[in-house]
Formats: structure tokens, sequence, C-alpha cells
């Protein structure tokens, strides 16, 4: 295994003298093989032994033995062709490696992240203490430094286990040389993925019979091949659909008492046993060949069979709950999930009626339930084959974004996904099943479905991007803005159903979502704030917010208002709507580049929207806290607290500047915010204070007397943070104080207007 420092140490010189060497060797074996230089070849001494005129014994042995020693020099070409390409493909890898190791360290570095000798990012900065110390990195940075490092030294090991391997095989015989090699380092990673699979297949012939050690083996080797498409093809044909299900049927829930514990170390394993399964099953299903085709479809098939357990015992869940639990890893083939998902979704909407019930019914087993998802009572989906399927939609964006649009039904039944899942009210809709306790656990599933279709990115994408809206006339620029067009569209009916906290409450679990996407829409949910008593096209909305451009939406303004006001309402969504508005309206300014009006109107309207969803906050916490003014203070007070330790993000402005900032969002969440920077080209930088709960996290938040400093704290805090980007524009372009003293008075008017948006004249409380 290749260490960082290693890595970072390395002298690649022996290794491209070895190249050198390797190179001078293939070009001598395959003069003498083949000629060339007009001297005696193995090819020419071939040739000669089959035209004379052997006899007696020499016709057999001598001949036999001439012919067979020519031969053997091709297979000597073979074998230093195969070698020469192992070590130069080993070498261009590594030299990269390195190389990237070298700009991530120096990238990381000027964030004041070090990573030590171990591989490990770590704060080498001064204390925040320190006088003028710039601020320490957040946690979010210092992940993702960690992930970078880690990413770069995965794919360094991969490049030395594969080279190592492949040059251990061509040394393992000591007296014949290899008739076959291996094109590049590539082919040999393919030709070991498929030696693999059959390893593995041996193994889970076994079953549930397979001991610890055995499953440890099989995780090792699948965690090898997690991008081997050879491995993942070989491994799913040579099992097949049959054997998938009634493998990972009789695996995780073998009965007569040996189904385990929850806590051991078996049910560890087995929930590893599932993720690197399912990865591997969903790296097969994006193979394109006939084999992987028959295999997909049988699969989908077997989906309403019941499969029973090898030894007779009596629980048979159908095929879509054995498969449902190794599909919520993985990035699943589109054309599959799509035709996967309209048959679970027609099979168990047979089941709902009055006598036959719903999908409580057909998905439960009572008598006989088996344990099929790991960990047992994990955050995954149990037994829902159906929020198994969202997870998987969570993982692809195209298959989600067109799932939502299919039907399901004939005649007077049709109904589209996105009314059968989300509108619950609706006639016909799913009643999504609920544990033990009550408690539905899907709607979060759905809502990593509904983000990965709007945003374009998997729902739990460590590093997401907002994908690029190409321009021009092409094929491609049009399939990026169609796209794009589609995950507004779905967007529109997000904002339009999810008006009121009642409808989101309605849907535990989906709320962290909504607020993902309201913030990953945040460009159009400005443009449609805009419009104000019908004023959009009269004041050039479009051209201001370059509407066309980027592709923008207008999802209504009594829409977007009560959508964000409901998002608002709750804590941790409202901080991540927040974030992200900051974020965007710092970069609106900055798109206006040298146009100081335009700047100065895309600041005031950014300030109005912060206004709109403080305002909502406050009232939310003030209903909460109504008879307890200390409580309620607090709460404010932390609201307003959260904002005080700030990262600065420089947004540089002009054409071609990338349209997303990554941004933390509390917790471990990542967010692709769009910013408005490739609309008009400017001349100023515009400084971002990108807000983080950060400060909550170092400080431990107690309820001490000074801390308690009420409602006109809180909203001094949040019309600081509405001002913060416009006051940054004033000092840059040297506005004089009379013109400041004007903004601030039109700020402060906005800001209190979308105040009374985000009201509701109740004052909850206060």
């Amino acid at each position: 295994m290749v260490t960082y420092q290693e890595l970072h140490d390395l002298n690649l010189s022996k290794l491209n003298t070895a190249v050198t060497h390797w190179q001078q060797m293939l070009s001598k074996l395959v003069i003498l093989a083949d000629g060339g230089d007009g001297g005696v070849n193995a090819a020419d001494l071939e040739k000669r032994a089959n035209a004379a005129d052997w006899k007696g014994d020499s016709a057999t042995v001598t001949k036999k033995f001439t012919t067979t020693t020519a031969r053997q020099f091709d297979d000597m070409v073979t074998e230093a062709r195969s070698i020469h390409s192992i070590l130069q493909d080993a070498h261009t890898n590594l030299k990269k490696h390195k190389e990237d190791l070298g700009t991530a360290v120096s990238t990381w570095a000027k964030k004041n992240i070090y990573i030590n000798s171990n591989g490990n990012a770590q704060y080498a900065g001064p204390p925040r203490e320190v006088e003028g110390a710039p601020p320490p990195p957040t946690q979010e940075e210092l992940d993702s430094a960690q992930r970078d490092i880690d990413r770069i030294m995965a794919a360094a090991n991969e490049t030395d286990r594969i080279a190592a391997r492949a040059l251990r095989k061509h040394a393992e015989s000591k007296y014949d040389f290899d008739e076959k090699g291996f094109k590049d380092l590539n082919d040999a990673d393919r030709q070991q993925g498929i030696e693999d699979a059959d390893a593995m297949m041996r193994l889970a012939s076994k079953g549930d019979a397979l001991t610890d050690a055995e499953l440890k083996r099989f995780n090792q080797v699948a965690g090898y091949h997690r991008d081997n498409p050879a491995f993942a093809e070989r491994f799913a044909t040579k099992l097949g659909p049959e054997g998938t299900l009634t493998f990972w049927r009789s695996l995780a829930d073998p009965g007569r008492g040996n189904t385990p514990d929850p806590d051991s170390d078996r049910a560890k394993l087995l929930a590893k046993v599932q993720d690197n399964l399912g990865i591997t099953l969903a790296n097969a299903t994006r193979v394109d060949t006939p084999a992987m085709q028959e295999w997909k479809d049988r699969m989908i098939a077997l989906g309403d069979d019941q499969i029973k357990h090898p030894n007779g015992m009596p629980s048979a869940p159908y095929g879509f709950q054995v498969l449902g639990p190794l599909m919520t890893e993985g990035k699943w083939d589109t054309e599959f999930l799509s035709k996967y998902g309209k048959s679970v979704i027609e099979f168990e909407r047979k089941f709902d009626d009055s006598v036959l019930g719903g999908p409580d019914q057909v998905w439960e087993n009572r008598f006989n339930p088996a344990q099929l998802s790991y960990p047992p009572g994990g955050t995954k989906p149990d037994s829902d084959p159906v929020a198994n399927l969202m997870e998987a939609l969570g993982h692809n964006p195209e298959a989600a974004l067109k799932f939502f649009d299919e039907t399901t039904g004939k005649g007077d039944k049709v109904m589209s996904n996105w009314e059968y899942l989300v509108d619950k009210d609706g006639e016909g809709a799913r009643k999504w099943p609920t544990d033990d306790d009550g408690k539905t656990t899907g709607y979060e599933n759905l809502g990593h479905a509904l983000e990965s279709a709007t945003l374009g990115y998997a729902y739990d994408d460590p590093d997401p991007s907002v994908p690029q809206i190409k321009s021009g006339n092409d094929a491609e620029a049009k399939a990026s803005q169609e796209a794009r067009d589609m995950r507004t569209l779905l967007m529109d009916r997000v904002v339009d159903h999810y008006s009121t906290t009642d409808k989101i409450d309605k849907q535990e679990g989906i709320r962290d979502s909504l607020a993902n996407m309201a913030a990953g829409h945040i460009d159009s949910l400005n443009y449609s704030m805009a419009d104000w008593g019908g004023s959009g096209e009269a004041t050039d909305r479009g051209g201001f917010f370059g509407a066309d451009g980027n592709r923008l939406r207008d999802f209504g303004e009594s829409g977007s208002k009560n959508f964000l006001r409901s998002l608002a309402s709750d804590e941790e969504s409202y901080e991540t709507v927040s974030v992200a508005q900051q974020v965007y309206g710092a970069s609106s300014m900055a798109a206006h580049g040298d146009n100081q009006q335009d700047a100065l109107d895309a600041g005031v309207s950014s300030a109005r929207m912060h206004g709109l969803l403080d305002q909502a906050r406050a009232e939310a916490i003030g209903k909460e806290f109504a008879e307890d003014k200390d409580q309620r203070n607090l709460e404010l007070e932390k609201q307003g607290e959260w904002r005080k330790f700030a990262g600065e993000a420089a947004v540089g402005v002009g054409v071609g500047v990338a349209t997303a900032l990554v941004v933390p969002t509390g917790g471990a969440a990542l967010i692709a915010v769009p910013i408005a920077l490739e609309t008009v080209g400017g001349a100023i930088n515009t400084q971002i204070s990108v807000d983080t709960l950060q400060w909550l996290k170092d400080h431990e938040f107690e309820n001490f007397d000074d801390s308690v400093a009420g409602i006109d704290k809180v909203k001094y805090d949040g019309s600081r943070n509405a001002m913060t980007p416009l006051l940054n524009y004033a000092e840059e372009t040297g506005m004089t104080a009379s013109q400041v003293r004007d903004l601030v008075e039109r700020a402060e008017g906005k800001y209190y207007d979308g105040g009374r948006l985000g009201g509701t004249e109740a004052a909850r409380g206060w």
C-alpha cells in the first residue's frame, strides 16, 4: 500500500530507467523474433524447419523442438511488450498522482490547511484569538481537503496494486514465457477483474454458509473493483438474476435462529456486503452488452415473484423487496431505473383497493418477515421497494428527472409518478407505509430523489456542481438547455406543492431536501420574487437577472413567497436558504460589474429576500416559545450568533467564471449554489460572507444572561447580513457618505418590505 509520504517523496527516476531498458529489450527481441536487421531470426528459423526434409528421430523430436523454440521468441516479445506497457503506464499514472498531490497540498495550504505525514488535513494557522489572524478553515473545508487527498491516494494505490499484480503474474512461470500479455494497465485491470469475479462467484455459491473471513474477502475484492465494469459484468452475469436474488435472500436472512443480531460483527459485515454488492450490480447495469440487457430484463420480470429461501423458510418476499436494499448505493442505469420503476409502481397500484389493501399490506409480511436491509434498524429503507427506488434515483439525476414525469395505469387510472408519490392528498395517491412507531421513513428517500432530479447531481455528491448550460444551437447545447428547463419545471411543481408548513410537516423527513432544492434554485426564486404587482416586464426583470442565459423560470411571486416562508420557519432550513441567498445576492452585484445602478439594485433586491426569510424565522420562534420569553430570545440570539463566524470567498467578476459556488449549509451538507457571474463582465471584486454554523460548533451555546439580547438583537444581525454586500460594494467603488446614506435608506425599506412578505399579521405570541 502506498502511503502519503511515499507518494509525496516519490522518486520516479528508477522506474523511468526500467521503462527505457525494457523498451530497448523489446526492440532487440522483436528483431530476434521477426528479423529486420538481415540477421538470423526465429521466424526464419521456424520457416526453414518446416520446409526441411527431416528424417528419422529428427522428423519428430528435433523439428518439434526447433519450431517450439522459435515460437517461444514470439511469446518472449509478447511478455516483454506487456511488461514495458505496464511499467510505462505505471510511470505515467504515478507521475500524475504525485503532481495532483502537490497541487492539492499547495491549494489547501493557501487556506491554512496542512496535510501531515499521515495524509490527514489539519488547521495550520495562528489561533483565532490572535489579532489579525485569518479565519480558520471550516470543518467542511477540512473535510473537502481530506476528500481530495484520499481520492488521490486511492488512485495511486490502485495504480500500484494493478501494476504489481500484473508484473507478478508474468513472474509466476519459471520455465516458460506468457503467450498472452496485457495491452496496458487498463487491460490488466480488466483481466484481473474477470479473474476476481470468478473467484467471488465460487464464494457466492456458498450462500449463507459464507464465513466472516470470506465476507471480509468479498468486501475487499469488491472494494478494489468499485469502478471496474469488467468485474461487475462478469460477476452479475455469472450469478444471474435468479442467483442474485437467491444469494442476497439467503445471506441476509438465513433464519433458523441464525439471522445476525443488529449489533453483531456479522451484521456490520453484511452491511458492507450490501453496499459493495449493490455498487457492483449498479456498475454492471451500465455495461452495454446483450448479456447485461438480458440480465436487466429478467431482473425486472422477477420483481413480482416471491423469492423463497433455499432451505424452505416460510417467508418469501417479492423480488422487488430483495433487490431493493441493493439499489441504495451506486449509480444504476437510467433506462433500467425507468423500466424497473414503472414495473414496481404498477405492481403496487394493483393492490390499492379496500379489499387487497395498499403498500403497507403488499410489502409487509407480518407473520414471517425477512431481514433484507443492513444495518437492521438503520436509516436505509427496509421492506419498501419504492423507498429503495427513490434512493437509487437520488444517485441518478437523469433517471430521477425522467421518472417524475412518467405515468402508470390505464384509462381513468392513469397517474403520473409525481401525482402518485408526492401529491399524497390526490385520489388514488400512494399511502406511504409506516413503521412500528407510526413514522413514515420513506419521505426522506422521496426528498433525495426530488433533490437529484431538480439539482442535476446526486443528493449526496461530495463535490456537487450545477450542470453547465451550454450556449449555441448544436445538439449538445440544446440537450443541456432542455435538461435545465426540465429541472426548473419540476422545481416549479415543488414550489407550488410545498407552499405551506403543514404540507411539508406532513411528509416528515423531506424538509432538508426541500431546503437544498431552494438553495440550488435560489436564482429562479429571486427572479420570481421580483414581480410585485406584475411589474416584471416593465422593469426588464429578465435582462436584469439574465433569465434567458441562465434559463431561469418564473415560479410565481405568491408561490415562491409561501414556499420560502414555509422553509424559513425551521432553523436548519432557514440557515440553508439564508446562506444561499447571501451568496447569490453578492454575486448578483458582482455580475453587473461597473454598472453601479444595476449593482446596487441587485443588492437591494437581495436585502428584500433576507427580510422575508428573517421575519418568517422570527415568527416561527415566537410561536414555538410564546409563553417563554427567555427561551424565545435565546433562540433568536442563536439565529444571530451563528452568523458571527463567517468565512470569506472572493468572487471574481467576468465572463467564464464558474457558475456555482459550493457552500457549507450546516452539518456535513454541501450544496452547489448558482451564482450570477456570466451575464455581465466587470472590473470589481465583491467579498461574499459565507455564513456557517462553525461558531456554534466551536462554542456550545448556553443560556448566560448576556446571551439573551432579544428580538432587536437578532433583527440587527439579520439586517447586517443583508447589508454586507452593499457596504462592501460601496467601499470598493468609493461611494460618498451621502450616497451610502441613500443606499442604506433604500435597503432598509426593501428589507422591511420583505419582512412583511414573510409575516402573517399574527404576532405568534409576541
